[in-house]
């Protein structure tokens, strides 16, 4: 019996195909130019910024820092505020055009200029608010999906559960009366 089996595993094993060499994962492409950066790219390169603060890089310097180091939008955008700054816009025009997404950086940055204080630990902050916001926001949808699926399920089981369990019973008791 032994026998038979090991013949049997062995034409398997022949049968078998090659196994097929495993291929590198494939970096991802850069983010189409269009749209605003998403919240968790922004508060990402938030992060960045202030950890290029926090090791004793320039304002503007951080901003073009991490705007060379970041390929997609939130680099993009950050490249866009600090060739505003550089130009001499005052930096509440220079983050207004980077769009609304962008508000609690640039309320950290204001807050940063205005008080003559390091802004690094205000935009880390601002990135945590970030996030935090973007959380609160996804599980606010996803509570809302669950009671727009309600909806729908109740008004295909609840005739369901009428033809199946209520008509048969009223109709048993109505045959019973005549």
């Amino acid at each position: 019996m032994t026998t038979v089996a090991m013949l049997l595993l062995a034409a398997g094993l022949l049968l078998l195909p090659p196994p097929r060499a495993r291929r590198p994962a494939r970096p991802e492409a850069p983010a189409p130019p269009g749209g605003p950066a998403t919240v968790e790219d922004a508060a990402a390169a938030l992060t960045l910024l202030a950890a290029v603060l926090r090791g004793g890089g320039g304002a503007v310097e951080g901003l073009e820092a991490v705007a060379a180091v970041d390929p997609g939008r939130a680099g993009r955008e950050l490249a866009v505020v600090a060739a505003a700054q550089r130009w001499g816009e005052p930096h509440d025009r220079a983050w207004a055009r980077v769009g609304p997404g962008w508000a609690p950086a640039a309320a950290a940055w204001h807050a940063a200029v205005t008080a003559g204080a390091p802004p690094a630990s205000l935009v880390a902050a601002a990135a945590d608010r970030m996030r935090v916001a973007e959380s609160r926001r996804v599980e606010a949808a996803v509570h809302r999906a669950g009671v727009l699926l309600v909806l729908p399920l109740g008004l295909c089981f609840l005739p369901a559960f009428v033809a199946t369990t209520v008509v048969p019973v009223v109709l048993l008791l109505l045959g019973g009366l005549g």
